[in-house]
């Protein structure tokens, strides 16, 4: 409650939202002008988001490795199976009929072929291995909040993250687990300025747990992939921006081989072990404000995100049995958006897919 002066008590009512005004006539008016003024229905924004992204892998491994009984070897431990360990195993198979728990160890972790032959003094070993990788990522995470106000979306799952172990006195292990999201977050605060201009602050995060291929130790507990932005843009309504984006390849050759005799053409690929592997990442981020003003935009904007998720429901029972490329998608989700950029990001996924391809 709060008194101007002896004839004006104002007083508010929190469950109605309301105000009891008693106050002169003349002033009435014009309390009445300013609650007007002031009493207006506040515009929300719509945020929508585009996380696209490509990424190829491609490898190729191929060693052959010698043994001599009298002369020594050539190992490779890249190959995957060193031949010292192959050569340890087939003695004890041929002794009593058993595999050795190293040679069985070595084989449930290989990948690729492994063929040679061991007779009397000399072994050899051919180890072989090409592996192709590729995923795409699509996520179109939107939001509705009120002007100046931040939201918060997040789509995903708690991963258990090993941080601590120890044991007690009885050699019993105990260990000590936090749990990590990890998922699609996107926190956003938008501000309505002159002009139908939004100025976002934006956080967004995309995260996931690494292969465990790709893991260094499984005894460290799970790596994860982050990709994460923080940024502050203004748009305008409608209007669709590139938040950031990323364009990596990454080439690593490696050739483990014998001193001279690797380097001898042709015939040198029997004294040597290569590894190659090429690696590329096509990432987009795009964000979109969409200013809400009355129900009837509401109601536009609602029945515009249903007919997108319904198109996109149709267009994937659709292609179960056949292959589609992103940008494709990005285009069928989102076929109004004509900016340059989205145009250009679109093309350049086509031809990451097309003729990009290590």
């Amino acid at each position: 409650m709060a008194a101007i002066d002896k004839n004006i008590i104002i007083k508010a009512h929190g469950q109605t939202n309301a105000l009891i005004v008693t106050a002169a006539p003349d002033v009435m008016n014009d309390l009445e002008r300013v609650i007007a003024q002031l009493d207006i229905r506040r515009p929300q924004v719509l945020v929508e988001a585009i996380i696209a992204e490509v990424q190829d892998a491609d490898g190729l491994n191929l060693g052959i490795q010698w043994a001599n009984k009298n002369a020594g070897m050539t190992q490779f431990t890249n190959s995957g199976l060193p031949i010292s360990t192959a050569i340890a195993g087939a003695n004890q198979y041929n002794k009593d009929g058993t595999i050795s728990s190293s040679l069985a160890s070595a084989l449930g972790s290989f990948n690729g072929i492994a063929a040679g032959f061991y007779q009397g003094n000399w072994a050899m070993l051919l180890t072989a291995l090409s592996s192709s990788t590729k995923n795409d990522i699509l996520a179109t995470p939107s939001i509705v909040t009120l002007d100046n106000m931040q939201a918060t979306f997040n789509v995903g799952q708690e991963v258990p993250v090993l941080t601590g172990s120890q044991t007690t006195s009885g050699d019993n292990i105990f260990n000590t687990v936090e749990r990590k999201t990890v998922g699609i977050k996107l926190k956003v605060k938008p501000q309505i300025n002159e002009g139908d201009a939004v100025l976002l602050e934006i956080e967004q995060e995309v995260s996931s747990v690494a292969d465990s291929a790709s893991s260094t130790s499984s005894d460290l507990g799970a790596t994860f992939n982050t990709r994460t932005v923080n940024n502050a843009v203004l748009v305008g309504s409608g209007e669709t921006v590139v938040v950031g984006g990323l364009l990596d390849k990454t080439v690593t050759d490696t050739a483990d081989k014998v001193p001279l005799l690797g380097d001898i053409p042709v015939i040198g690929a029997l004294f040597r072990s290569d590894s190659k592997k090429v690696s590329k990442r096509n990432l987009m981020l795009f964000i979109r404000p969409t200013i809400i003003r009355d129900r009837d935009e509401y109601r536009q904007a609602s029945s515009g995100q249903y007919t997108a998720f319904n198109n996109a429901q149709t267009k994937q029972r659709g292609k179960e049995s056949s292959e589609a490329s992103l940008s494709n998608d990005l285009l069928h989700i989102y076929p109004q958006q004509e900016t340059q950029a989205f145009r250009q990001v679109s093309a350049a996924i086509d031809a990451f897919n097309l003729g990009g391809r290590p």
